[in-house]
């Protein structure tokens, strides 16, 4: 399949920029928190185009795997694995095939079968002044009862794709980079601030999983990605062929 018709599918249906908050100016998720444990329907929420003028022909969505993913602690890097917070992190995200907005899509997966993001793209794309929805279930993991952790919030790097390029071509206009700007990769958003990846935080239910006395008022955990899974699972591939960024 050529390259370009793969990534330049047509909008079949797409919803009004006020679909929520946060679609006016950056790419996010429609739900940006839950207790732990629960499972909902959320989206990813593409809020405007690269330009005034441009389409957005795809997106990449990738999630922190949790294998060699950074760990800070109040704000402080933690050493240990992510199951030290979190008793099931790993597998928590459903991709649902709906082609309201573009024509193609598919799952991300490590070496274990973990979904660990997805992409979607086809057709003429979505035009500048509209914003388009994609569907996905995700599933809050629980928080570790022993730990300390209140909260966890998981940062989700997102690149919006406005015209296929190899990473020489990565630009105002081609595409949106809603991700990390300091892991080192072709990725990086260009800012002075690390304001780029949407987030997800996971609240402990403090009800049913109380923070241990020795906790006080408990920490607040925060999960990135390393430069090593945002290179190997930020492309998207089809048929076993990359086709953005161009190689």
């Amino acid at each position: 399949m050529n390259k370009i018709k793969l990534l330049s599918g047509a909008v079949a249906s797409v919803l009004l920029i006020g679909l929520t908050q946060n679609a006016a100016a950056h790419t996010r998720l429609n739900i940006s928190s839950a207790t732990e444990g629960q499972r909902a329907i959320n989206h990813v929420i593409i809020g405007h185009s690269c330009t005034d003028t441009s389409h957005t022909i795809g997106t990449s969505v990738v999630f922190p795997d949790g294998v060699d993913s950074t760990i800070v602690v109040d704000g402080t890097p933690h050493s240990g694995p992510i199951i030290d917070f979190l008793t099931n992190y790993g597998n928590n995200v459903t991709f649902f095939y709906d082609r309201s907005a573009f024509d193609y899509m598919e799952t991300k997966r490590d070496a274990n079968g973990n979904v660990t993001g997805f992409w979607a793209g086809g057709g003429p794309g979505m035009p500048a002044g509209l914003a388009v929805a994609l569907p996905f279930r995700l599933a809050a993991a629980a928080i570790e009862p022993a730990s300390c952790a209140k909260s966890v919030k998981v940062y989700v790097s997102i690149v919006d794709i406005c015209e296929i390029t190899g990473v020489d071509g990565f630009r105002e206009g081609t595409v949106e980079l809603w991700t990390h700007n300091n892991l080192g990769t072709p990725f990086d958003r260009v800012s002075a601030t690390d304001d780029g990846p949407a987030s997800f935080t996971i609240n402990r239910d403090l009800t049913n999983n109380p923070l241990p006395e020795s906790c006080g008022a408990g920490v607040a955990v925060e999960l990135k990605p390393s430069a090593a899974q945002i290179n190997r699972d930020m492309p998207i591939k089809f048929n076993g062929q990359q086709v953005w960024p161009q190689p």
